[in-house]
């Protein structure tokens, strides 16, 4: 494997921040506890860029608490979430963009979750086969 010393000079380009919104854009998505929509990010996306460019450059950006929301689970009960606010989303994508295919090919061929190419259909379809080929009968649905 590549040896890697210091990554965050490609994470903070421009060009990666662009995409990295891009992507966040894709997903869409709550507003974080600062309250700036996704849309509001985009209205001053040059500045916002340009704003993340230098903090990541000079080792100042400082990521903001989570938004705690509770969801009601279909079986009752309730799952708590922590929604980043738009800026940190987009500073975690640039992240994955650069750190993810280095990373990605040391993964295990059956783990599927936040990975290009690999979809809950796959994993789905993978786990029958296990299931048929060694005569299990049961699945657990848990969060991790």
């Amino acid at each position: 494997m590549k040896k890697w010393y210091s990554l965050i000079d490609k994470i903070y380009r421009i060009e990666n921040l662009k995409l990295a919104f891009k992507r966040v854009k894709k997903n869409k998505g709550a507003p974080g506890i600062d309250g700036e929509s996704v849309s509001d990010f985009a209205f001053n996306l040059d500045y916002n860029i340009e704003f993340l460019h230098d903090r990541l450059k000079t080792n100042t950006y400082e990521s903001k608490p989570v938004r705690r929301v509770e969801i009601e689970k279909p079986d009752g009960g309730v799952r708590s979430l922590g929604i980043p606010t738009v800026k940190d989303r987009v500073v975690q994508q640039a992240v994955v963009n650069i750190i993810g295919p280095i990373f990605d090919k040391t993964f295990h061929p059956s783990s599927y979750g936040y990975r290009p190419n690999h979809n809950q259909q796959q994993a789905v379809a993978k786990a029958e086969r296990f299931m048929n080929r060694y005569g299990l009968k049961y699945v657990v649905d848990m969060d991790l």
